[in-house]
């Protein structure tokens, strides 16, 4: 199967530096075809920067079946536009946040979600809220890095491992679940020295949208209705 993930930032550093671990998370079974949005923020750190990358992260999702793609991967923890763009997607659309929030839900009772800059953490909790399962999240803390200075990769650790052990430690967290995608080079290392289950929601949300298309299963078009031609002709025209 094909799966196309999209980054929701236009910058090319970025892109040039993690697109590499992406394509490396494909497998025998899983094509990856890593894209970014061609204009709009250089990083998605708030509610202004998804307005201004909506559009374009809906066009690569729009384009998606167009290059041959079984499903579509939001690649950003915050989830941006990702009910609008199952409005204008016949395949699966998944997106990292909420595939990891689901994954662990099912390691714990209580997770705690340790993002980037405090900016972000209202996104992150508006979204939990209209996901239903506030209840289940421990809190929502921010490391105080932007999302390009997490090419600094140690003192990005070093920072998730200090925020990490007071939503541990004073928040009542079970599982960390990264705040960012950016993060994903720090996944493994940061498990090890928490002790619990750390969850990096791209790699996730990879194997969730695989799994919907080996199940067959698609969003429901009751909830997800078809948004009309002269929108998606909107889209196509940016």
């Amino acid at each position: 199967m094909k799966i196309k993930t999209i980054m929701a930032n236009c910058s090319q550093e970025f892109f040039d530096s993690h697109s590499e671990i992406r394509r490396n998370m494909a497998t025998k079974d899983i094509e990856l075809l890593v894209a970014n949005i061609e204009k709009g923020p250089l990083s998605l750190e708030s509610p202004v920067d998804e307005v201004f990358a909506g559009p374009y992260i809906l066009k690569e999702v729009a384009s998606a079946v167009n290059e041959g793609c079984d499903a579509v991967v939001i690649d950003c923890a915050a989830d941006p536009v990702m009910r609008a763009a199952r409005h204008v997607s016949s395949i699966p659309v998944v997106s990292a946040g909420e595939a990891s929030h689901h994954a662990a839900m099912m390691l714990c009772d209580k997770f705690s979600i340790v993002t980037t800059m405090a900016v972000s953490v209202p996104m992150f909790k508006e979204n939990i809220a209209k996901y239903g399962y506030s209840n289940r999240v421990a809190s929502v803390r921010a490391i105080e890095l932007p999302v390009l200075a997490l090419e600094d990769i140690e003192k990005t650790f070093q920072a998730l491992c200090k925020t990490s052990e007071i939503a541990i430690e004073e928040d009542g967290a079970e599982v960390i679940v990264l705040g960012c995608t950016g993060m994903m080079e720090t996944r493994d290392r940061l498990q090890e020295y928490l002790q619990i289950p750390v969850v990096e929601p791209l790699s996730i949300g990879i194997q969730y949208a695989a799994a919907m298309v080996n199940t067959n299963l698609r969003h429901s078009p009751i909830c997800y209705m078809k948004a009309s031609d002269s929108t998606v002709a909107l889209i196509g025209d940016l």
